[in-house]
């Protein structure tokens, strides 16, 4: 299926286009913003186990698998993640108070200092990305971006699902004329 065919009804396919571009373009300039950022990380920790810990320090403790499912990370490598973080001393392990024989992973003083102080860098970054724009574009951006997330969140079981009338592995796209192949017996006496 093309981005046009799967494009919501009255949304152009053209902008339907130019928006897969630009969100994938997003989504590069994210990454690139993020491994820039990785030599703030204290050395010996994985760059990507920081947002675990910012979640933790925003959200408050957490068990370790509502951590992966709000992290939309599989819960071995949030394993990973916290291990590291714990052996850093960014993160507690502490009885659940609603389950004794549970745990809740929290961000300990020493790793919310830590999670401060990336978020401070990383918004500084932000604002200074952005600081030649209108606060009323920031602030138009901000709603778009959050109804954007929440939709694309709301699609994600969709997401799997498998593309069924796509043509077999080296077959001709439909409307097309399939070339010889050059190395077929019947090829030779031709």
């Amino acid at each position: 299926m093309s981005a046009d065919h799967d494009a919501a009804p009255g949304l152009d396919p053209a902008l339907a286009t130019a928006l897969t571009q630009e969100l994938t373009r997003h989504a590069r300039l994210l990454h690139a913003m993020k491994a820039s950022m990785a030599n703030m990380v204290p050395e010996g920790l994985d760059p990507a186990a920081f947002p675990l810990l910012l979640t933790l320090t925003r959200r408050g403790p957490r068990r370790q698998g509502e951590l992966a499912e709000m992290s939309m990370l599989d819960p071995s490598t949030v394993s990973r993640y916290v291990g590291q973080l714990a052996r850093a001393g960014y993160v507690e392990r502490r009885p659940d108070p609603q389950d004794g024989r549970a745990v809740q992973l929290a961000a300990s003083e020493a790793g919310t200092c830590v999670a401060h102080e990336l978020g401070a860098r990383r918004q500084e970054a932000i604002v200074s990305a952005l600081g030649s724009w209108d606060p009323a574009d920031i602030a138009t951006l901000v709603t778009l971006l959050a109804r954007l997330n929440d939709d694309l969140d709301a699609f994600r079981p969709h997401l799997g699902r498998p593309i069924v009338d796509l043509p077999p592995r080296g077959a001709a796209p439909p409307g097309t004329t399939p070339l010889p192949d050059p190395r077929s017996p019947d090829q030779e006496n031709a």
